[in-house]
């Protein structure tokens, strides 16, 4: 004798019963590493804000071309920025600190260190410009670089009809 057939749509049903009903999987597996070290880092940058590597990527738009040409950062610790600069340069950047912390701080926010160190040397060639700066902050930190009367003027009046535009959107 014959072993009854099944009938091919019990088995179908079956297999969509399972399809259905069937769990997840007994172990996902770790997290990734990167998404873990991100949400300990974004609070950290957040807090204690850029470092002197970022610095250094955007020192020629903070101090200008001609002075990141003589200087570079080194490093920020206990709320001063040191910055290596070559022989008699260092006066030059000392004369200019002032406006230098305050582009530091509109690059770094409310973090930013206070004080400047210059030590005469070497400095060290700075990294290739992000292409991740967004160019309103690129702007607002080139702000001032300017030495002519009349392109600092340009640069104040365009910061103040973006500041006009800003509060008419």
């Amino acid at each position: 004798m014959k072993p009854p057939r099944r009938s091919v749509s019990l088995e179908s049903a079956a297999a969509r019963y399972l399809a259905q009903r069937r769990g997840k999987a007994a172990f996902a597996g770790p997290p990734s590493a990167g998404r873990a070290a991100g949400k300990i880092l974004k609070p950290l940058s957040e807090k204690f804000g850029p470092g002197a590597e970022a610095l250094a990527r955007h020192w020629p738009e903070i101090v200008g071309e001609t002075l990141a040409q003589w200087c570079a950062p080194d490093s920020i610790r206990g709320g001063t920025l040191y910055v290596t600069a070559r022989g008699p340069a260092a006066a030059v950047i000392e004369a200019e600190s002032r406006r230098i912390l305050q582009r530091v701080a509109q690059f770094a926010g409310k973090s930013a260190p206070t004080k400047i160190r210059i030590r005469q040397g070497r400095p060290n060639r700075p990294a290739a410009a992000s292409a991740a700066t967004p160019p309103h902050k690129a702007e607002t930190v080139r702000e001032g670089v300017e030495t002519d009367p009349e392109a600092r003027l340009n640069s104040a009046l365009e910061k103040f009809g973006r500041g006009v535009r800003a509060r008419e959107s």
